[in-house]
């Protein structure tokens, strides 16, 4: 059964090893955020950079040859576990609440891994059904989705009026 995976590649390789995986039928998933350009030469521009820098979202069947298809792409590096042991699973949620999270890409940005935290669940707006974790530093509140197996983590912001809290 085919599951979402997390695909390490090398440097700058994330969206050559997606496309390559998409002329081959294998689904996957490359989450991009939208940032002002600092070089000087581009001025007001926005950039697209990958939102986990080295790594993309592949959905395989460990079982099967796609397997060998996806490690064999140009840039591919190897499927993430814990440890020195077997590529982890990325639960549905997860991955669900990404592809929400990153639809607009103007309000989704990387942030600080968040280990702790209230679960909550965004329930208005455009990032509706997001899950992840309650982080209320500074004054603006922020619904922070965590990937562990990554040690990474992306928020947005929201309101008190937008969320509610999972017990």
């Amino acid at each position: 059964m085919a599951e979402w995976y997390a695909l390490h590649v090398r440097a700058n390789h994330e969206r050559v090893t997606a496309t390559y995986l998409q002329g081959r039928g294998v689904e996957h998933f490359l989450p991009l955020y939208r940032t002002k350009s600092r070089r000087r030469d581009r001025p007001g521009g926005l950039l697209e950079r990958p939102l986990f820098s080295g790594y993309l979202f592949v959905r395989v069947d460990l079982r099967s040859p796609e397997r060998i298809a996806v490690l064999q792409s140009p840039g591919a590096v190897k499927l993430v576990g814990f440890g020195s042991g077997p590529p982890s699973m990325i639960p549905d949620e997860i991955v669900r609440s990404l592809r929400i999270l990153v639809q607009d890409g103007t309000s989704v940005r990387p942030h600080p891994y968040l280990e702790t935290g209230r679960r909550a669940r965004i329930v208005d707006g455009p990032f509706t059904d997001a899950v992840g974790f309650l982080d209320r530093r500074g004054r603006q509140k922020r619904l922070v989705v965590t990937l562990d197996l990554l040690g990474r983590s992306v928020s947005v912001p929201v309101t008190d009026e937008g969320v509610e809290l999972i017990f």
